[in-house]
């Protein structure tokens, strides 16, 4: 079955708009990095050590409680090091901060608001 010429036309925009948004969220999705927060790397280290020293402590003295204490500090001095602080914000390739999550559209939502952008220019 054919299409209409009018169906088609629709239908090569549609898909232009397609490949346009999807080279849009790639490139957003690969050039999202966030700052290194070197307070909660340095902190995580010194408690990562701590944590082994203890858990050689507790294996040495065979006490397992004070080595899985040990392993718990180990394991949060690892996640310290890891996250991120309050004022780490995403950057861009050249550094420059970008949106924030709050302020930028959801890819549904921007979706939607093309869709009806191009609703009202069809009337």
């Amino acid at each position: 079955m054919a299409l209409s010429e009018h169906e088609q036309r629709l239908l090569d925009e549609m898909e232009r708009g397609f490949y346009r948004s999807e080279a849009d969220v790639m490139q957003t999705a690969s050039v999202r990095r966030t700052r290194t927060n070197y307070r909660s790397l340095v902190l995580g280290t010194i408690v990562c050590i701590v944590g082994i020293g203890v858990l050689i402590g507790g294996v040495a003295a065979q006490q397992l409680w004070l080595g899985l204490i040990g392993f718990a500090t180990m394991l949060g001095g690892v996640l310290l090091m890891f996250a991120r602080g309050p004022d780490a914000e995403a950057t861009d390739e050249e550094g420059s901060p970008m949106k924030k999550k709050e302020e930028r559209e959801s890819f549904s939502e921007r979706m939607e608001r093309r869709w009806d952008e191009r609703m009202e220019g069809e009337r």
